[in-house]
């Protein structure tokens, strides 16, 4: 069984932000829970040399419109600057959940055969379409999910797998148990 391009990115994306969207609500339920300054969770980062809690949002949103005009072969957008608060990164999060829902499966047809330039600071060189998509856009992807989740976690949030793995559906109409 194979899978497009469009199945294991875009709605795999999705359903991401759609937990990141959670982390938001857990964030601000945890600084009243725990008496933290209002947007206190958002400068949190887990090692000095890290993205903070708000930034991992910025810059997951900043990389998927990035990493989906690369493999529709347009030219990337330029980052969104924008501050980080709670209103702006959920307004963010809506918006890049927007774009995801307009690209359309043809966009990104044979997308996997195609060749991509990677620049710094990540890596340098040329890549083939499925090893760009299989280990850097999606690994990147799950990155800045799993830090956010690991920030709330290190201050208390009472998050799991289950948190992490968001709300899961039955789609494929398999027998599971």
């Amino acid at each position: 069984m194979s899978f497009s391009v469009y199945e294991i990115t875009v709605p795999v994306m999705i359903h991401g932000l759609n937990v990141m969207d959670k982390y938001l609500d857990d964030a601000e339920a945890l600084e009243r829970f725990k008496g933290f300054e209002a947007g206190a969770i958002l400068g949190e980062r887990l090692a000095p040399d890290m993205l903070t809690f708000g930034e991992q949002f910025s810059v997951i949103c900043n990389k998927v419109e990035a990493h989906m005009a690369k493999l529709m072969q347009e030219a990337p957008p330029e980052p969104h600057g924008l501050a980080i608060s709670y209103p702006a990164l959920n307004n963010r999060l809506i918006e890049t959940r927007s774009f995801l829902k307009n690209v359309q499966p043809d966009e990104i047809a044979g997308a996997q055969s195609h060749t991509y330039e990677l620049t710094p600071p990540i890596v340098r060189g040329w890549f083939g379409g499925n090893d760009y998509i299989r280990h850097l856009v999606l690994p990147d992807f799950f990155f800045h999910i799993s830090v956010a989740h690991a920030i709330l976690r290190q201050l208390g949030a009472k998050l799991g797998k289950r948190d992490y793995l968001g709300n899961l559906a039955q789609q494929s109409g398999g027998d599971y148990s």
